[in-house]
């Protein structure tokens, strides 16, 4: 709900900082994925990027294919480094050591084409977002988008990534990766929603496989609602997933709040899973970013994860520290370290990183 107008910006804090609500520059009114003509306008003319000169010639592009078709696109491609590993753990048989040599790679991190169909403009629209890297193609959403309902409502039937909590691009966000509701996660369903005045609601009906053959035995409910006050935002999300006989249930509240150039938001969520073995897991994330002009934004996140209540010493935790670089309407540069640290048998969740990237989008 609390998506970044518009994505390629990559996180929400550019929508929490300018108050504007995901369906201001997406196309899905949940946030993710293509722009709309105001995201795509946003990009050229609000953020005056490092490269001033090529930039200027970034007003001449348009992504219409024509007067009701329009396209997108999304393209990350990163060099990660993880640093060497060195974990001793101690038990009554003796002491064991986990460790690894530092490792580098280049990747791509994300890759995605967009496709809307307008057949009537403003009511009716055919939306398709298929995923090209990395690995083999795949399709991410295709709906059908019914708007211009009451109280600003709108309908969309098809597949889809779901209304749950603050959609920060980084998938490896504990509030992301544990609950299940990140970019690599989509459902076939409908969703509704509304967004009266200051306030937004969506909630959805899906068969709670992402996107996997439904089994029949039940159905997920998720839903996400936010006051919008300026420059404060409050919000919470609720979700039920009864398919394939378990019971997930997750809930938790976010907020934001803009002080100058800084802008914080924070979101936690507890997730309760009876299959068998019932456990209590709580997540929490954290940001501040610093918005230093208008073409470079620094950023201090703080993520945490206690995987089982009933364990003791089983936290995790991660700290980034870093920046995002706006190089031209079309183009950003990313640089972050991130401190991890986790049980002694976790090397990768151990592992420091520093993590540079291109994103490119339209």
């Amino acid at each position: 709900m609390l998506s970044v107008p518009p994505d390629a910006l990559a996180e929400p804090y550019i929508a929490l900082r300018e108050g504007l609500k995901c369906s201001s520059c997406h196309v899905n009114r949940t946030g993710g994925g293509m722009r709309n003509q105001y995201g795509a306008l946003f990009a050229q003319t609000e953020i005056f990027p490092l490269f001033e000169k090529m930039s200027a010639k970034a007003l001449d592009f348009s992504p219409n294919l024509g007067s009701s078709i329009s396209a997108g696109m999304d393209f990350i491609a990163v060099n990660e480094t993880s640093l060497s590993v060195d974990e001793d753990l101690s038990t009554n048989s003796g002491a064991t050591t986990y460790e690894r040599d530092s490792q580098n790679s280049f990747l791509v991190e994300s890759g995605s084409l967009y496709l809307q169909a307008q057949v009537i403009p403003g009511q009716l629209s055919f939306y398709l977002d298929e995923t090209v890297a990395p690995g083999g193609a795949s399709n991410r959403e295709a709906f059908v988008l019914i708007e211009s309902l009451p109280h600003q409502g709108y309908l969309k039937a098809g597949r889809m990534l779901l209304p749950y909590g603050l959609r920060v691009w980084d998938d490896e966000t504990f509030v992301r990766q544990r609950t299940g509701f990140n970019f690599d996660n989509q459902d076939l369903g409908v969703e509704v929603g509304i967004e009266p005045g200051p306030w937004s609601l969506s909630l959805a009906v899906s068969n709670g496989t992402q996107g996997a053959r439904d089994d029949n035995q039940g159905k997920m409910l998720s839903s996400v609602g936010a006051l919008w006050l300026g420059k404060t935002v409050l919000g919470g999300s609720f979700a039920l997933n009864q398919s394939r006989g378990t019971e997930r249930l997750l809930a938790g509240p976010f907020a934001s709040l803009r002080l100058g150039p800084l802008t914080w938001m924070g979101e936690v969520d507890l997730i309760q899973q009876s299959s068998g073995i019932d456990n209590d897991e709580f997540v929490a994330f954290t940001s501040v970013e610093y918005w230093f002009n208008s073409a470079v934004n620094f950023r201090a996140s703080f993520d945490y994860v206690d995987p089982y209540d009933a364990i003791e010493e089983d936290e995790a935790s991660r700290l980034t520290l870093g920046c995002d670089v706006f190089l031209t309407p079309f183009l950003s540069a990313t640089a972050y370290y991130r401190m991890r640290e986790s049980i002694p048998q976790d090397i990768r969740g151990n592992s420091d990183g520093i993590s540079v990237g291109l994103h490119g989008f339209f």
